[in-house]
């Protein structure tokens, strides 16, 4: 099939890429770049090349402004535009050009059921969160859903932690550790859902093959684990000891702002719903996935 791709230089959009090419799929990449090896069409905020859209089957949209980023008022603006605008803007030329899309298939974010900490092991029917992050990912969805407008099968997945070797977020996590200075956040006991990136893409791949998927799926494994359980494993299987006490959130709070809450709060989700369709991990723990990252 003719996969558009946005986000495609980007962590988990440059291994996703590669994967379908080798399932036999063509991959065009929207990018303000020019420094791409795949066929690439220019974009920006208020336009896209039309030629993106010749033969075009599906769609995928990964594009986004990081929110490890502290959130200033016009940074809060950005994460949110970079989504849903975007996303927007794919739609009229879509509607245009391309109406009988096949798919469109979006990221979202774990955070849709809002930043927090509970018992709850939230699954894809529980109501959303009412801070920040759950409004950008409300919006986000619910801008992919309007492709169902022309009859296009949609899938957002609400990705959780992605956990990958060629960096992001775990080369945060790695980095004390391997000083020896590593130390819990805030009380530890934040639950963390993660992701091997590997497994993410292949849900991504799932998605694009396999008609049968339909809607919106958590993206995080199986295994229910806490911050403090993440990190005390983490330096285990690095061989590094692991006896800071833990940085206090109020000074978290100060030196981060709002954006704390993204590593000082967190909750389960559910992954049965995307398991139900066949979907295997191949890394559905931390002692596996580590095995993979730290080799």
């Amino acid at each position: 099939m003719n996969i558009l791709l946005t986000g495609g230089s980007g962590l988990v959009g440059s291994k996703l890429s590669k994967r379908l090419i080798e399932n036999g799929h063509e991959v065009r990449i929207l990018t303000r770049e020019k420094n791409i090896e795949h066929p690439f069409y220019h974009w920006d905020k208020n336009k896209v090349d039309e030629k993106a859209f010749e033969n075009l089957d599906g769609i995928i949209h990964l594009a986004g402004a990081t929110i490890s980023k502290r959130w200033t008022k016009s940074y809060k603006k950005e994460i949110y535009e970079s989504r849903i605008n975007t996303a927007n803007l794919l739609y009229t030329y879509a509607e245009k050009l391309t109406p009988n899309l096949k798919f469109f298939i979006s990221a979202s974010g774990s955070s849709y059921y809002g930043q927090i900490t509970s018992d709850t092991i939230f699954k894809e029917e529980d109501s959303p969160g009412n801070d920040f992050l759950g409004k950008v990912c409300i919006d986000w969805e619910n801008a992919a859903y309007q492709f169902k407008a022309f009859k296009t099968r949609v899938v957002c997945l609400r990705t959780s932690l992605v956990l990958a070797k060629e960096g992001g977020a775990f080369d945060l996590l790695k980095k004390p550790i391997k000083m020896c200075v590593g130390a819990n956040l805030g009380d530890g006991k934040q639950w963390m859902p993660w992701i091997h990136v590997d497994d993410l893409v292949e849900m991504y791949v799932e998605a694009v093959e396999q008609e049968q998927i339909n809607g919106s799926f958590n993206a995080a494994v199986p295994e229910k684990i806490n911050h403090s359980t993440f990190n005390k494993t983490l330096a285990r299987k690095m061989d590094k000891p692991f006896f800071m006490p833990n940085i206090p959130s109020a000074l978290l709070r100060i030196v981060l702002g709002e954006m704390s809450d993204l590593i000082l709060k967190g909750s389960r989700l559910s992954s049965e719903k995307i398991e139900r369709t066949g979907f295997v991990f191949k890394y559905p723990t931390l002692e596996k996935a580590l095995d993979n990252l730290l080799k």
